[in-house]
């Protein structure tokens, strides 16, 4: 876990004593998020990764067609997690860096990107 920052959704539930302990026993400083971690920017959700990426792809792999019930979308939650592979994370961390250069790039602006 060296290399890997954890960014901390701020939710409630994940702000108490025990999770932040936890939290800073596993990553060291190399938290990002709310209060005693590293700051993260405010109304950024197209930074975060789980936004940026994972919750639309689960989406798209999930619902593609109903499913019939609770037991086989968890089935589809595990298998699309599964299906996640390194060559798709790495292109994904392609997109995140080109994202971030146009955050920069745009200085604090508004900007819309297309792919």
């Amino acid at each position: 876990i060296r290399n890997v920052w954890f960014q901390h959704d701020g939710a409630p539930a994940h702000k108490t004593s025990s999770v932040k302990q936890y939290l800073v026993e596993e990553f060291g400083e190399q938290i990002i998020g709310c209060g005693d971690f590293q700051e993260w920017p405010p109304r950024s959700p197209d930074l975060a990764p789980m936004d940026f990426f994972l919750w639309g792809y689960l989406q798209k792999q999930l619902y593609a067609t109903p499913p019939p019930s609770l037991q086989d979308l968890q089935r589809r939650i595990t298998d699309a997690c599964a299906n996640v592979t390194p060559a798709v994370l790495h292109r994904v961390q392609r997109e995140v860096q080109a994202w971030v250069q146009m955050c920069i790039l745009a200085d604090g602006e508004k900007f819309e990107h297309r792919k």
